[in-house]
């Protein structure tokens, strides 16, 4: 075994670079934590090529003293905890004192800074962890660093980090995170020149909810507020149409500080069973006030995780409270109701003549009751009677036999002539005028085409499976299966030929949030091939000009929906192609939806 010896300060600087500051995102994080421990009301990230070439957070806090410029470049130097008792209620966003001493180990960078006392400001340079220059500089009061390179010297991490658009979106979801978790400050985000967020900072948490969500989606939230053991929580739910696919869009805060919680998550989600469909998680911005001793957030370096004295306590005030917000408005707990009015008394009874038993023969099944003369009694009013309108299945029954295909759309099972009753005539409409062509059902052979043998189609089980008898074997087929496959062929082909597309007469508007609206440009010549075209409208919202031709318009705002899900929950991890047909497919599965 080697000799123990102590690591040089270059070493453990890096070593613990690696720990705090893991890519782009984590260093812009301690600096906006840092930004708001100093009392800041206005920070703004300036970012360029995902942050790795360049990010600059400013604020107009309390700056930093010029006795201080030099410590505070110095690891575990901090003003926030100065005994070990004060790590047991911890009621700041930074207190490791490890921050910017990890960012400048592996970057270069630049700090000005001037206090509210102080007539003049102070430059700071450090790279790679070595003070390079202190010097005199104006600026406004408060701190502004400027990180070059970062990795620069150690480009094994430089080499893990993703591209430039992956760690813009890392960067993009934890502004959202910052915004959300302080309405009482307003926040920019500035991506290669453009600005994605501003908020307010009027101290309103529905302001911060519009500034990311947008109005649209505000409208659907329901507010949430209630205290339960001793925990406060506040802020707003999303089910419904604004349920997303993924747990990207839940985010929580403890004592202001932002959190990953399964436990939240699952309480969360628990309240809303129900009144979220399969596949898709209610989206939510809830603040949680608890004493700071009953919460450890000095778990992990990045300061993401949490771990709390009552998790027992805390996951069931958070399920009860949301629960209680959503049956105020829940539509299952008030349904609409239809009042039904008796109508006007006739002055005459009404008479319907009986017809003769031939006649009446031939123009109804034998199977349905005669037709007798009835005398309407005299109505007596009475008051409005409130009847719940049951949601009734419209699907018609599917027997079997023939099949049928017509333009595409899914083989529909037509039953067996033999089978239907004698007694129903056969009605032929009269032609006037033009005559209407009668076009033969095309006829399919066979559901395996390549079979040696011929196949016996027996009919359909559960309106759901085909039943087909081969030999010796009983095959199942999926009607929905094989409609989204005769789908995609056809989406397929359209795609070849660059056809994939109809035009809407009137565009449609859905809101999204900037990063959505960012992935929608990064997709764009993907979008367009396969027949979605979708162009900005303002800053929260984007127009559905053209949508795949398999489609109808009812289904293009949830197919948008479910691609933008399927784009974050991806983050440029598969090949175009894979993409392409990942969407083809999403596309014809939206399609055969109600089918």
């Amino acid at each position: 075994m080697a000799k123990i010896q102590l690591l040089n300060d270059e070493v453990i600087g890096k070593i613990a670079a690696g720990e705090v500051v893991e890519r782009p995102a984590a260093a812009i994080k301690e600096l906006v934590e840092n930004s708001l421990d100093a009392g800041a009301s206005a920070v703004t990230v300036d970012i360029r090529d995902g942050g790795i070439s360049y990010f600059r957070v400013t604020d107009n806090g309390s700056g930093i003293a010029s006795g201080d410029i030099r410590m505070a470049f110095e690891r575990h130097a901090t003003s926030k905890i100065t005994r070990a008792q004060d790590l047991q209620a911890i009621a700041t966003l930074g207190f490791r004192g490890e921050a910017l001493a990890s960012i400048a180990a592996v970057s270069r960078v630049t700090c000005t800074t001037r206090t509210r006392s102080d007539v003049s400001g102070l430059k700071a340079r450090n790279e790679g962890g070595q003070m390079l220059s202190i010097e005199e500089a104006a600026c406004p009061e408060g701190t502004t660093f400027v990180v070059r390179d970062l990795f620069f010297n150690t480009p094994v991490r430089l080499k893990f980090l993703k591209k430039p658009a992956s760690e813009a979106a890392l960067v993009s979801d934890l502004m959202m995170r910052m915004i959300l978790s302080r309405p009482d400050v307003s926040f920019r985000y500035i991506n290669q020149g453009k600005t994605l967020y501003h908020s307010a900072g009027d101290g309103k948490l529905e302001s911060a909810v519009f500034s990311i969500y947008g109005s649209e989606m505000l409208r659907t939230m329901r507010p949430v507020e209630g205290c339960q053991g001793g925990v406060v929580v506040k802020g707003y739910v999303g089910i419904g149409e604004s349920a997303r696919g993924n747990r990207g869009h839940q985010s929580f805060y403890i004592n202001g500080r932002y959190m990953k919680s399964n436990l939240l998550s699952t309480a969360v989600e628990s309240a809303c069973r129900e009144r979220v469909m399969i596949g898709k998680f209610p989206t939510c911005v809830l603040h949680l006030t608890m004493p700071f001793d009953t919460v450890d957030v000095n778990v992990h370096p990045n300061k993401l995780e949490v771990r709390f004295q009552n998790e027992r306590g805390i996951y069931d005030a958070v399920e009860a409270i949301v629960r209680d917000a959503l049956v105020e408005r829940d539509a299952l707990e008030k349904p609409a109701q239809l009042l039904l009015t008796p109508e006007k008394q006739p002055e005459k009874p009404m008479q319907v003549t009986k017809l003769p038993v031939d006649e009446r023969s031939a123009a109804q099944p034998a199977s349905a009751p005669a037709v007798t003369e009835v005398s309407a009694p005299k109505v007596q009013p009475k008051a409005p009677i409130p009847v719940s309108m049951p949601r009734v299945s419209t699907v018609p029954p599917v027997a079997s036999s023939t099949v049928m295909r017509d333009s595409g759309a899914m083989p529909m099972i037509q039953p067996p002539i033999q089978n239907r009753p004698e007694s129903v005539p056969t009605i032929q409409k009269p032609t006037v005028g033009l005559q209407t062509p009668i076009k033969e059902p095309e006829q399919v052979p066979s559901f395996l085409p390549d079979a040696p043998k011929p196949l016996k189609l027996i009919g359909v089980v559960f309106n759901t499976f085909i039943l087909v008898e081969y030999e010796d074997n009983l095959l199942m087929i999926d009607q929905h299966a094989v409609h989204e496959r005769l789908l995609f062929d056809r989406m397929m082909k359209a795609y070849d030929q660059h056809e994939a597309g109809q035009e809407l007469l009137v565009p449609m508007l859905v809101g999204v949030t900037r990063r959505e609206q960012q992935l929608l440009s990064e997709n764009r010549e993907l979008l367009e091939a396969i027949g979605l075209t979708v162009e900005p409208f303002g800053e929260q919202q984007v127009s559905i000009r053209s949508i795949p031709m398999i489609l109808g318009t009812p289904q293009a705002r949830d197919f948008l929906r479910d691609i933008l899900d399927q784009l974050e929950n991806e983050r440029g991890a598969i090949s175009m192609g894979k993409r392409r047909s990942a969407i083809l497919q999403l596309a014809c599965k939206k399609s055969c939806e109600g089918w």
